[in-house]
């Protein structure tokens, strides 16, 4: 199969699942800001930030490693053992973790304690899950799992919050049922317990994952500085209530995640897969960099408009504050997104090293501009800083990338986008409705415009594909 027949279809499955799966949890957004308060909100993704930083670290970012690694093999049984060797490590990492809430039970006194421990476990189990359920060449499991998972999220969450009138733990509880029944569907499928009778560890495979994981582990930790610091800290300086309006504000950037996921999980596999490979990688970095700039600017400019339309009916009055953080909040979305479609080539080549000192760099931008700046603008400080933070990410890995692979970016894309952008602000900030959907109109047409080219290859892949 061709690299774009592969791409292609990879990203229909993922496209499938995912839309589904994000729509379901967008429509549920006027029941969580209607019935919860922006306190109990706040606290919630508060706590969930604080295990975005614990989790990759503790547990070394191995989920990574594993897929990986299972590519430098195209046997089945071969690929299996690179899960069991990252399983090792795995299981060190889940004593670690165990640990620390057993003494933060001791020591402090924490809302929700086990329900979080429990949140937790079940992301560290979907993640080894779902890499190796993708490594192992199984995307519709992994696709109609996380449809099921989230269906499960989501009808437990109404029944818990109408029925049995309860706010706050209901977002945990939820979210574990949905996080078990993903990781138990692709049990059903690859088996991983049944496949480790026999299984021995090798010394040499588990020490060589840890060495390109360790650096994985070291960048999420500062990816939390360039990202969810951001939540923690709003909370600290601006108080609960904040967080959660600005929590409501990032449910926007939803959109974006949904189509933007199911690419980066198709490129993740397609680049781990060329990993080995000899050949001069420049001419394809290039181009797949530059269709994904426009890419993104076409999601990012339909989406400003669309907003400032669907707003009065998705948000309720309690959180009207975060419509002037929304624009902001998607245009460093789409830094993040472009990133991490960055990170994933150095992954490819094993250069994890250089993703870790760039998002570095990059975390310490986001920090030192959100003090400098909450004080004195409030929560939209907090977008600023990490559009900033990004930006500074992407210059990094772009030059770098430009001396490894000679990766060439069209700047006149970036920079007509970057203006437009700045139009479609200006109208959702300032205009009506009217004008919003006009706005809307334009860039799609523009988008398709822009985009021709790449969709005439898509269409013709799809008919090679089909025919």
């Amino acid at each position: 199969m061709s690299r774009a027949s592969r791409f292609i279809k990879s990203s229909a499955i993922y496209f499938v699942g995912n839309i589904l799966t994000k729509l379901i949890s967008f429509f549920l957004l006027p029941l969580y800001t209607a019935k919860i308060s922006t306190a109990d909100m706040g606290y919630y993704n508060t706590s969930v930030n604080y295990l975005n930083i614990l989790i990759p670290v503790v547990c070394l970012e191995i989920w990574s490693a594993i897929m990986r690694y299972m590519y430098d093999y195209t046997e089945t049984e071969s690929r299996y053992n690179s899960v069991y060797n990252g399983l090792a490590i795995f299981g060190g990492s889940l004593v670690v973790y165990t640990a620390i809430f057993v003494c933060l039970q001791a020591f402090a006194s924490i809302q929700c304690l086990w329900l979080i421990y429990l949140y937790g476990l079940f992301t560290m189990l979907q993640n080894v899950y779902t890499y190796s359920t993708r490594g192992l060449g199984h995307n519709t499991t992994f696709a109609v799992s996380g449809l099921v998972g989230s269906l499960v999220n989501c009808l437990s969450n109404i029944f818990m919050i109408l029925v049995l009138h309860m706010t706050l733990t209901s977002l945990y509880i939820a979210m574990i049922l949905g996080l078990f029944t993903q990781c138990a569907i692709m049990e059903s499928k690859v088996k991983l317990i049944g496949h480790a009778k026999g299984f021995h560890v090798d010394g040499g495979k588990v020490k060589s994952m840890m060495k390109f994981a360790l650096p994985l582990a070291l960048n999420s930790a500062c990816f939390w500085f360039l990202s969810g610091y951001n939540t923690v800290a709003v909370t600290n300086t601006l108080g609960l209530e904040a967080n959660g309006i600005y929590a409501v504000a990032g449910k926007f950037t939803t959109a974006l995640s949904l189509v933007s996921t199911c690419f980066t999980l198709a490129w993740q596999e397609l680049v781990f897969s060329m990993g080995n490979e000899k050949e001069d990688k420049s001419a394809f970095y290039t181009k797949a960099s530059n269709y994904y700039i426009k890419f993104l600017y076409a999601g990012l400019l339909a989406l400003v408009p669309f907003v400032k339309l669907i707003f009065p009916f998705m948000i309720g009055k309690a959180y009207a504050a975060s419509f002037p953080l929304v624009p902001l909040y998607l245009f460093a979305t789409v830094a993040s997104i472009y990133s991490n479609f960055l990170g994933n080539i150095f992954s490819a080549e094993k250069h994890t090293r250089i993703v870790f000192y760039s998002t570095l760099a990059a975390a310490a931008v986001n920090v030192a501009l959100f003090h400098l700046l909450i004080h004195r603008i409030g929560t939209q400080a907090a977008n600023i800083a990490l559009l900033a933070g990004f930006l500074v990410n992407i210059v990094m890995r772009i030059v770098i990338l430009r001396k490894s692979v000679a990766v060439k970016l069209d700047y006149t894309v970036i920079i007509g986008g970057t203006v437009l952008f700045a139009a479609a602000f200006y109208v959702y900030s300032t205009m009506g409705m009217a004008a919003n959907a006009v706005c809307l109109a334009a860039v799609c047409a523009l988008s398709l415009y822009v985009l021709r080219d790449l969709l005439k290859k898509l269409g013709a892949a799809v008919h090679r594909r089909t025919a």
